[in-house]
């Protein structure tokens, strides 16, 4: 846990929690941490899920499978995200969607049985942890709407600038995103060959500049 106390500071669950409090807290969640290598999947559609979950270091992907086969992109859990939170709060039986290692990644995973309920020693930051539970909760729908609102705007290009802005908050103008081009198409719902068309003439614009997956945006620097 020591090695990855500076992201455990900064998770939103463990928001306002001492953190001197943090290792008795952790015991009494049934805290593990895991080692994941890239493509292996956390949690699988169709399987109950059981633990919520943090990533440390890395970055995973939910994704979505329709009946033909076809996956679609739905986001990317950063270091000091959690994931699977919603799914445990509602008690479904299935997950609707695979959780999967984009890059070799390390992960904890928290019980949630003990999570949401007081346990029997009436630990004082429990209280708090529910709050934040409820908090992660509907800011994930609002996450889910704002990924809704991208997808729905006509033009590719404003499709990119909204989404790279999405990051400004925490990154500031040099921004590093979760996705290659292949995936950042499938999340914004556009033709690989016509984002990277757009994505040059933005460049050309100066409007943007990249490599990679590492982005500038020129607006707010």
């Amino acid at each position: 846990m020591k090695n990855n106390f500076e992201i455990l500071k900064s998770v939103e669950l463990f928001k306002g929690i001492d953190a001197a409090e943090l290792d008795t807290m952790l015991n009494c969640l049934g805290a593990e941490t895991r080692a994941v290598s890239r493509d292996s999947i956390i949690l699988l559609a169709g399987d109950k899920p059981r633990y919520v979950g943090v990533v440390l270091q890395g970055y995973l992907h939910i994704v979505r499978e329709d009946n033909d086969g076809n996956h679609s992109l739905l986001t990317a859990v950063m270091p000091g995200e959690t994931f699977a939170e919603s799914f445990c709060c509602a008690d479904v039986a299935e997950s609707p969607v695979t959780v999967v290692a984009d890059v070799d990644s390390i992960i904890m995973q928290l019980k949630f049985s003990i999570l949401l309920h007081t346990c029997p020693n009436s630990c004082p930051y429990h209280t708090k942890l529910i709050e934040n539970m409820l908090w992660l909760i509907a800011n994930r729908n609002l996450q889910l709407q704002y990924r809704m609102e991208i997808v729905s705007l006509k033009s590719v290009r404003s499709k990119i600038l909204r989404y790279l802005e999405s990051f400004v908050p925490k990154q500031g103008g040099n921004i590093t995103i979760p996705f290659n081009r292949e995936e950042l198409a499938g999340y914004l719902c556009v033709d690989r060959s016509t984002l990277s068309h757009e994505l040059m003439k933005m460049k050309r614009d100066g409007l943007i500049s990249y490599k990679k997956n590492k982005f500038t945006l020129h607006s707010h620097n």
